[in-house]
This record gives structure tokens, sequence and C-alpha cells, in this order.
């Protein structure tokens, strides 16, 4: 077992104590060790003492900081699972539902508190930087997991061009079920990151209810600004070239977010930032299939001139009566890859489209 109950409840007791003298917010920047995840039998005693640890949080703020520590080791349990069962384990969608409900807990701690008529202001404000955090933690745990399917797919790409080059049909048709297979893997995660990723965000806008517009407003332009900085690292990473310009409408909401700010306009800032938010999501959706639209002009490029290859070996050993046909299967195969990359051609025209629409809007 990689690690007892006795000391998991132990070590958090100590902490709930250190709680109950005074608010501490140290926000969880790395993820926890995940501990017993829910493919292990012996699951339930992670819960149990977890109903222990919430039985001795005598306070609002120790009660809130409890699940929210909680929700860390949700997604370290998430990161375990997709990386050892992949993205179809059981345990996946456990994991996920106890996200859900620990960030849930920490909200109703949150509202309850301000339905007896307290200011939970501050409270509200530092719990929303800690599920902005475990977002940030989320989005780390499931971007590891595509590594490792992108780094299977390149492999799989490398030894179908190699099956191609070589003539081997059968291989080359099995390793392109694989890679089938391995686009619908990628598919199913980039889905359940979504979608979890949509139910912390939702506890967030609880959280916003509670606090002040003022405070509401300035966390709204905060995260904006985030989540920019996020999206423009991602993307350099990948070697992402962005167009001039990408980003102007968003950075023109922003301006006017903080004009409004400062103008005392609360209402107003929110409204500005939440647009801006908006505008990145999709500026992000479009650059990355500008992405893939680029990375499938290379691979169809390069099948293209693995047909050509093959083609040339399989003729030099062929004889008369079978180079007809190898030349006619070449050719159709030929015309099938320049149809596609006909089609790539115009969908890329489409997303370039798309991104100097965004950037005439931003600049009107």
């Amino acid at each position: 077992m990689k690690k007892t109950l006795i000391a998991k409840t132990l070590g958090l007791l100590v902490s709930l104590f250190v709680f109950a003298g005074g608010t501490v917010f140290a926000q969880q920047t790395t993820l926890p060790p995940a501990g017993l995840t829910p493919e292990s039998p012996f699951y339930f005693l992670d819960k149990l003492g977890e109903s222990l640890q919430r039985f001795f949080a005598f306070n609002p703020e120790a009660r809130a900081r409890l699940e929210i520590t909680f929700a860390a080791e949700r997604i370290a349990e998430i990161k375990v699972v997709l990386l050892d069962k992949g993205v179809q384990a059981k345990g996946l969608t456990v994991a996920e539902a106890g996200l859900q409900d620990n960030l849930s807990r920490a909200v109703e701690i949150v509202t309850a508190e301000k339905t007896k008529g307290n200011n939970v202001s501050q409270l509200a404000s530092a719990i929303s930087d800690e599920v902005n955090q475990n977002k940030t933690l989320l989005k780390g745990a499931f971007g590891e997991q595509k590594q490792t399917l992108e780094s299977k797919e390149n492999e799989l790409k490398a030894a179908l061009r190699e099956a191609r080059r070589s003539g081997d049909t059968a291989k080359a048709d099995a390793l392109a079920k694989e890679l089938q297979d391995l686009k619908l893997q990628k598919d199913a995660l980039d889905k359940k990151e979504g979608d979890d990723e949509d139910a912390i965000e939702a506890e967030d806008e609880k959280l916003g209810e509670q606090m002040g517009l003022k405070d509401e407003a300035a966390k709204k332009i905060r995260e904006a600004e985030q989540e920019k900085a996020e999206i423009v690292s991602e993307l350099q990473k990948d070697g992402v070239d962005i167009p001039d310009g990408t980003f102007s409408k968003f950075d023109g909401l922003l301006v006017q977010a903080k004009t409004a700010f400062d103008a005392g306009n609360y209402a107003d800032a929110k409204q500005f930032a939440k647009q801006a938010e908006k505008n990145l999501e999709d500026v992000d959706k479009t650059l990355n299939e500008l992405k893939d639209a680029k990375e499938q002009e290379q691979e169809l490029k390069e099948e293209s001139e693995d047909v050509q290859k093959g083609t040339e070996e399989k003729l030099k050993e062929a004889d008369k009566e079978k180079a007809g046909q190898i030349k006619e299967e070449g050719k159709r195969e030929e015309e099938r890859i320049k149809g596609e990359q006909k089609q790539n051609e115009e969908s890329q025209k489409g997303i370039e489209e798309k991104l100097q629409e965004n950037n005439q809007e931003g600049e009107r």
C-alpha cells in the first residue's frame, strides 16, 4: 500500500490544527502523491480517512481548504490512472466524480457562510485562486498523457512509412488501424479534459457570486491574463507560429475591462473580461486547428513520397504483367493523396480567414 491510512490521517490532522488558529492559504503548485487510486481495492480506506479529517475540521476556512487539498489528490489520481490504464479506465470516472464532489463541497461551505450573513469575499477569493490552480494542475495531468500518446503516434507513423516503402501492405494496414484507434483515444482524452475543465469553471463561477463585485471583476481580469500567458507558452512549446494580430480582439477587450475597472465600473469590467476569455477560447481552438492542419500537410507530403518510392521499388522486381497493376495502384494512391491535400489546403485557408477576421475585429 503506497501510503497508510494512519500516516495520511495524522499528517492532515496536524494541518487542521494549524488551520484552526487562523486562515492559511498556501497554493498547491505541484500535485501531491496520488497514493491509492480508484483502481485499487483498498481505495475505500482513502475515502474513510478523508471523512475522519472532515470530522476534525472545526472552522469554515479549514473545511474549505481541506476539500481543495482533496481535489488536488483527485487530480493526482487522474494523472496516475491515465498513465497506467488510459482514458477508458473505470477508475478515471471515479476520480473525476470525486474531484467534482470536493470542489462542490468547498463552494457549499463558502455559500453557507454567506447565507449566515458573514462576509466571505476574502475567503471566496482565496478559494477561487486555489480552484484555478487546480485547473492548471489538471491541464498538466492531461498534458502528460497527450505527450505519451503523441510519442506513440510518431512511432506508429514512422513504422507506417517504413511499411509502405517496403511494400508490406498487410503491416501498413494494421499500423493504419492502430493510428486510427490512437486518434480515437486522443479525441476521448480531449473530451474528458474539456468536460472536467467546464465542471471546475462552473464551481468557480459560483465562488465569484459570493465575492464583492470589485473582487470578482479583478479576478476575471487576472484569470484572462493568466490564460493568455498559458496558451502562448503552450503554442510556443509546440513550435506553432502565432500570426501577427491573433490576439488583437482579446487585447482590446482586456483594455476595456481594465479601463472600466479603474473607473469603478466593476460590472462592465467583469463583462469585458468574460468576453475576452471567450474570445481567447475561440482563438486557442482555431490555432490548434491550424497546427493540426499543418501537421497533416507534412504527413501527406511524406505519404506521397513513400508511395512513389514504394511503387519504384516494386517495379524493379516486377515482371511486365504485374508492372501495369503496380503503376495503376500507385496512381490511385497518389490521386487519393492529392485529393486529401486539396481538402487540407482549403481547410487551412478557412482557418487563416477566421484568424484574420478576429484580427480585423480587434483593430476596429
